[in-house]
């Protein structure tokens, strides 16, 4: 009977364990701004966008997916009676992406399949779809015959290569630039004249000059018969290695042969380059530089570095519109970064006019570069608000401009609903905390905790050169900051300080954890008071943690402790977006913690995580950032989250229990306290008027006190 009990708790250990880390995606939970509610509020934001159509749900009607470069991830829209419905279900259908995609039907079987980049090439996933959307790997790598033999199609994965038919015999072929730059390769597929049909990967080199132009730095000698042009005055060797380049090929004056799209890396403009040539043998005979500004209504593209074209229906009228994204992860507009021009024209003919720079972007959360968001009642109603840091917002010229965003819970404790009301809470972009060089920092993620002990929540943030900036709460409600002290304590752990202030140890004070750029966390111990605390040692890889140090050596570690009902659990964001939890840390602060399975996996890159229960169910929910500064919102399943192991938020919890300094007062009750002694004795009252309010004890003597508030009561020991 003892081993039956005992393999039935095991069993019951083990479910628990699982449950608690099954999250389910939430697109439910309603955000708006200026009175307008985000229709894609937690699709996750979008920085270097790549725009394809393939069927999703298999129902005739060609989807659109949005792939991001800038954390390699993938947004799926369903096209319903014209619209767009975001669809996060399908992530899980598609292969691992990096870099770039294009969706193409390589096999003619009315299919589009996936081309993405491989290994300074190109591979092919078959689209398998019958009762439900699948992909076979065809090839992992893309050849063709060259002269030399049979080798891989070079594509570089800054590149965006074009494929399309461009000999007009049925299958697809590719366009890509040499190695070396300048040239561009057109290899041709040979499947029709091979088999008779699309179904074979089989490529040559049909010509090394393709469009006999060669690029230099985004201006072009045309006329190179043969391949043979001098490099431009001005440009480097075309030996070198070749930096960058987006094509898009498209019959752009309905001749019956491919012009071309041209972005160059460094530069800001789209140049369309005129095929006078035909679908055998390419000529290109001019260069608009200011393309598509082709009537007075239409603006030049021009998306401040490295842009990309993709032509494909998004206005749902049958003809294909231009879309035109920064390729640059990095450095480039990162909020209005996704240009709509409408077709009307034709397909072959096409009539572009300008109609937004922020397609789906204005209706999706999106803060720029990089979201990092934690939870804080502001205005102190006892509804959990949401402040999000950032990277910054990008600035033509100059550095990005780093912010708060203040989301306020407009909601109640069971339905919450939030309201973005202000994107430079605060006005830190204003404030210069990098005092070395007199300029607003960069990167700030936020943090919240009473530092001070005068029973509000002070304010701590964590830059890109490591350190951090401690902001006193001046007392108002709603709540506001004034700095106290840049470059807070010297504390500095290298690059990207990610702050979480918590009492680590639980000893009543206040400790500080400290993510950092090289995935490493450190924990700073508040060996001070309540009122006055010191942090004079910093304690580096803390738990032993060392985030995706077996992948990469930056993995931007952003650590969320997190008290399960008095057991601490470590949860952390990185630089592939995977979200790690951590136990074992209670009694062991100087030990290795126990790493659980990894969580969450596909919501961008440089992830952090914030946790709560919003609704009151007794379940934990999360909102994660990443660096295409949207966010996504998860909450646990019942069936998942046992009930037991959540504070119930209508009672009242205390903490640290035992204390010596001060007491927590946890729960959706407010108003006045009053805490006696165990003869009924009144020996102290505050008034208690956020979720949670701290209490100073330590003028009381030790012994057992009980707390009073409203119906509610509870008893904690002072040692």
């Amino acid at each position: 009977m003892q081993k039956l009990l005992f393999l039935i708790l095991i069993i019951l250990l083990q479910n628990c364990l699982f449950a608690q880390n099954n999250l389910f995606r939430d697109t439910s939970l309603q955000v708006s701004e200026n009175n307008i509610a985000f229709k894609h509020a937690w699709a996750g934001g979008l920085n270097a966008a790549q725009f394809n159509e393939i069927d999703l749900d298999l129902d005739g009607v060609k989807d659109l997916v949005v792939f991001d470069r800038s954390g390699n991830k993938l947004i799926p829209f369903l096209n319903k009676n014209n619209k767009f419905i975001y669809a996060p279900n399908f992530k899980s259908k598609f292969p691992k992406i990096k870099d770039w995609v294009i969706f193409a039907d390589y096999d003619c079987d009315g299919k589009n399949d996936i081309f993405s980049y491989s290994t300074s090439g190109i591979s092919i996933y078959k689209n398998t779809s019958s009762s439900s959307l699948d992909f076979t790997l065809e090839t992992p790598l893309v050849f063709s015959q060259y002269p030399v033999g049979s080798v891989n199609i070079f594509v570089s994965p800054v590149d965006i290569p074009a494929i399309s038919d461009i000999d007009g015999d049925g299958d697809l072929d590719i366009l890509t630039f040499k190695i070396t730059g300048g040239f561009i390769e057109f290899h041709k597929n040979m499947s029709i004249e091979l088999t008779g049909a699309c179904d074979t990967v089989a490529f040559q080199l049909e010509t090394g000059c393709w469009g006999n132009f060669y690029e230099g730095l985004n201006n072009y000698t045309l006329n190179c018969q043969n391949c043979q042009c001098p490099p431009i005055i001005g440009n480097s060797s075309s030996k070198q290695k070749h930096a960058g380049s987006t094509l898009l090929c498209l019959d752009i004056d309905n001749d019956n042969d491919k012009d071309i799209l041209l972005g160059d890396v460094s530069f800001n403009n789209l140049n369309l380059l005129i095929n006078d040539g035909d679908s055998l043998n390419a000529n290109m005979i001019s260069v608009d530089s200011l393309f598509p500004s082709n009537n007075n209504n239409t603006l030049a593209a021009n998306m401040d570095i490295f842009p990309a074209a993709f032509y494909l229906d998004v206005s749902h009228d049958g003809i294909k519109d231009l879309i035109v994204t920064s390729n640059s992860e990095n450095n480039s507009e990162n909020f209005e970064s996704c240009w709509f021009y409408t077709n009307n024209g034709a397909n072959t003919n096409p009539d572009l006019n300008y109609i937004q720079k922020n397609f789906l972007q204005q209706e999706m959360i999106d803060l720029g570069a990089g979201s990092y968001p934690v939870f804080f009642d502001h205005n102190s109603d006892g509804l959990e608000d949401l402040i999000v840091g950032n990277y910054g917002y990008h600035q033509m010229g100059g550095n990005p401009s780093s912010k708060l965003a203040l989301f306020t819970n407009t909601g109640n404790n069971v339905k919450p609903n939030y309201v973005l009301e202000n994107r430079d809470w605060q006005n830190l972009s204003q404030i210069n905390l990098n005092i070395n060089l007199n300029i607003p920092a960069l990167n700030l993620t936020p943090s919240f905790g009473d530092l001070d002990n005068d029973n509000d929540q002070d304010m701590i943030l964590g830059d890109a050169n490591g350190k951090l900036h401690y902001f006193t709460n001046n007392g108002t409600n709603p709540a506001s900051f004034t700095i106290s002290q840049p470059n807070y304590n010297n504390i500095d752990v290298g690059y990207f300080a990610s702050p979480q202030i918590i009492d680590v140890n639980r000893d009543g004070l206040l400790d500080i954890l400290i993510g950092e750029q090289n995935g490493t966390i450190n924990y700073c111990q508040n060996s001070g008071s309540l009122s006055s605390p010191i942090f004079d040692t910093v304690i580096t890889n803390f738990g032993g943690i060392d985030i995706e140090s077996n992948i990469i050596s930056s993995g931007y570690s952003s650590p969320t402790l997190f008290d399960n009902n008095g057991s601490y659990e470590l949860y952390s964001g990185s630089f592939t977006g995977v979200i790690y939890k951590f136990n074992n840390i209670d009694n062991n602060l100087t030990g290795l913690f126990d790493s659980i399975s990894p969580l969450l996996s596909s919501e961008g890159s440089k992830t952090r995580v914030a946790i709560n229960d919003i609704n009151n169910d007794q379940k934990i929910d999360c909102i994660i950032g990443n660096y295409s500064g949207g966010l996504s919102f998860f909450s646990s399943d019942s069936s998942l989250i046992s009930t037991q192991n959540f504070i119930p938020r209508n009672n009242l919890n205390i903490y640290p229990n035992p204390t010596q300094y001060e007491i927590i007062i946890e729960g959706n009750s407010f108003g006045d306290i009053d805490i006696v002694n165990s003869f009924g004795q009144l020996m102290l009252k505050s008034k208690k008027q956020s979720i949670r309010h701290r209490v100073n004890v330590n003028q009381l003597n030790s012994g057992i006190y009980f707390l009073k508030l409203g119906k509610y009561s509870s008893k904690f020991i002072i040692k």
